[in-house]
């Protein structure tokens, strides 16, 4: 077995046009164990099929490449929260999200959360639900654009560290604040700062933003995109 580093790396495919997907699809599908074609199988829309199958096929070559298995060998399962993890193994940990356009993921040694989210016209009163008082106070001051963007700031990086946490929505958006400080950003829960959070951005396609929180502080300078073509040429374990 590969030994693992901290270093959290991101890696990201947009999804491709219907031709060469239509034309990879049994490949893809080949790459995963049946029990998880079924489940994919389910998605009556195709957008939702597509992005799940390449997230599912993404996460399990780069885990591959780790841990020197092929796709269909390595056990992954879903906490009761839906959270994904490597059964009998906690060398290395991964977390998957999409949202139009991208599938992303996230793979390190510590335990790791990310989200991806497409810029659209915010609905602020989601604000007054989940964001906590002081975000939206700090959202208040702020004029557009500058206020949608820190919107999704503050969306993705609340979802980032539920995911890391791994408990969903049972633990309420508004019980913590993320706080923005020197552009860097820190976490607040019942008073005092998280010292072991950390946070990471980044910057690969002005409609969207996608926030990566782990409990390392080291962290890609940048997400790896890879081509469908690429995508299906990583040798993994097989």
């Amino acid at each position: 077995m590969e030994k693992q580093n901290s270093m959290v790396e991101v890696f990201g495919i947009r999804l491709p046009d219907d031709d060469p997907f239509q034309r990879s699809r049994e490949q893809l599908f080949d790459l995963l164990p049946a029990s998880n074609m079924s489940g994919i199988l389910k998605y009556k829309n195709e957008s939702s099929l597509r992005r799940t199958l390449l997230g599912e096929v993404l996460s399990r070559k780069l885990l591959g490449i780790k841990l020197n298995f092929s796709c269909k060998e390595i056990d992954v399962n879903k906490s009761g929260k839906g959270k994904p993890f490597i059964k009998n193994n906690n060398s290395i940990f991964f977390n998957i999200s999409h949202s139009g356009d991208w599938i992303v993921c996230a793979i390190s040694s510590k335990d790791v959360g990310i989200d991806v989210e497409k810029i659209k016209k915010p609905v602020y009163r989601i604000a007054e639900r989940y964001f906590s008082k002081e975000e939206r106070a700090a959202l208040s001051r702020l004029d557009e654009p500058e206020k949608t963007v820190y919107f999704f700031d503050l969306w993705t990086l609340k979802e980032s560290y539920l995911k890391m946490l791994g408990k969903g929505l049972t633990k309420s958006l508004g019980s913590f604040t993320i706080s923005r400080e020197n552009a860097h950003f820190k976490i607040i829960e019942s008073g005092y700062e998280l010292k072991k959070v950390f946070f990471m951005q980044y910057n690969f396609d002005k409609d969207y933003t996608v926030s990566v929180c782990s409990n390392g502080d080291q962290f890609a300078e940048h997400i790896t995109i890879l081509s469908l073509n690429e995508l299906l040429d990583l040798n993994d374990g097989k």
